[in-house]
């Protein structure tokens, strides 16, 4: 009886690790996301380093984006996009939202609420570039209902990113050949945050409370922890031009070996930032008034425990005059959004889905995304 009841446990808690699967990547480009996070083969935003360095090579000039913050959020809209009633409002779940602590926790109950804060400065010269990364995030699910906890994942990053690509054949300013670019960065950075699951039932809080004097002391309690790492990612990218006609081909191999951190302060492990293999290809045509990108990426292949579906990822951009336009498809999950761009000034925002468990399409993070771009100057060289 004793073994059956362990194996039954043993089951429940392998379970319970392998439900939240979605990979947490160091940075990410709110325009990426809405085309499906399908940019490892275009990579040329102010988020060039967090995706391919080699990247860089298609690089030219200078390019300084000094201000540019992204606020990402659980989308609490529902969206009836159809042309014959086109509609946006409150979800259900969100709509008369109740007051009383017990009415809120049986709302959200299984709801998983997600807040993304960060801005990535960074500055380009030609194929080098440095990027300055704050991002915080935070996920927090209440689950089970007979028996509440709360599950958070919460990690501040903060540091600094340098990248360089060496490249080999034309440049980017050919209008036709092959060029071949091998990028790396480096990086040094801080991490600091807690994750667990908390049981609402219990006495666990409770005691964490009575046993704090302080707020340092009840987040050192809760698991809080801090510390300091370096990491190295490394890139190829084959780029072929004909024309108004551009196909690249990219890998990128981030935080290579895993990124690990020697703890500063903190009584809780500092999770890893993991390594991860990114495969993309993408295809694009400049027409000088308007352009416009097809890609297609297949992120983390390492993963063996993942569906090869929820690798995949399928994105389109289309830059016009003032307004660009962004589709994409990750992992079963539609994304789109709008961007207004004027000279140097622009802001992104949409919605976009996640996989949050191991199975194709088994559960749905739903995100909304926001981002502002100020002072960014390009200088082309002569």
């Amino acid at each position: 009886m004793i073994i059956k009841v362990i194996a039954v446990l043993t089951f429940l808690f392998a379970l319970t690790q392998n439900i939240r699967a979605e990979f947490s990547y160091l940075g990410r480009s709110p325009e990426a996301l809405l085309m499906g996070d399908a940019y490892t083969a275009v990579a040329d935003d102010e988020n060039t380093l967090f995706y391919n360095p080699a990247a860089m090579g298609r690089h030219n000039g200078v390019t300084i984006a000094p201000i540019n913050p992204t606020i990402g959020v659980t989308d609490v809209l529902d969206k009836n996009l159809s042309l014959s009633e086109f509609e946006i409002g409150l979800s259900d779940t969100f709509e008369n939202f109740p007051k009383e602590p017990e009415d809120i926790a049986d709302r959200i109950l299984g709801l998983p609420l997600y807040l993304q804060l960060g801005a990535t400065p960074v500055i380009k010269m030609q194929h080098f570039a440095i990027n300055f990364f704050a991002n915080s995030k935070t996920n927090i699910e209440l689950e089970n209902f007979y028996h509440p906890t709360l599950d958070i994942d919460y990690r501040l990053d903060r540091g600094v990113l340098l990248g360089y690509a060496f490249t080999m054949g034309r440049g980017k300013k050919s209008k036709s050949g092959s060029q071949t670019s091998l990028g790396i960065g480096i990086k040094t950075m801080n991490r600091q945050g807690l994750k667990g699951k908390f049981d609402l039932t219990g006495t666990q809080l409770l005691q964490i409370v009575e046993n704090s004097d302080s707020y340092k002391a009840i987040r050192r309690n809760l698991g809080y922890s801090k510390g300091s790492g370096f990491g190295v990612d490394l890139g190829a990218e084959q780029v072929f031009k004909g024309g108004n006609s551009t196909v690249v081909f990219g890998a990128s191999l981030l935080d290579v070996g895993d990124t690990k951190f020697s703890k500063d302060e903190g009584i809780g492990e500092i999770p890893v930032q993991e390594m991860s293999l990114n495969l993309g290809t993408s295809y694009s045509q400049d027409f000088k008034l308007f352009d416009y990108t097809l890609a297609m990426d297949y992120g983390n292949t390492l993963d063996d425990s993942t569906e090869g579906l929820s690798k995949l990822k399928i994105g389109a951009r289309a830059r016009f005059p003032f307004v660009n336009v962004y589709w994409g498809w990750n992992a079963g999950y539609i994304s789109w959004g709008l961007a207004l761009d004027i000279s140097m000034f622009r802001i992104n925002f949409g919605f976009y889905g996640v996989e949050l468990g191991r199975e194709f399409k088994q559960k749905e993070g739903k995100r909304a995304v926001f981002s502002i771009n100020l002072l960014n100057i390009e200088l082309d060289s002569i």
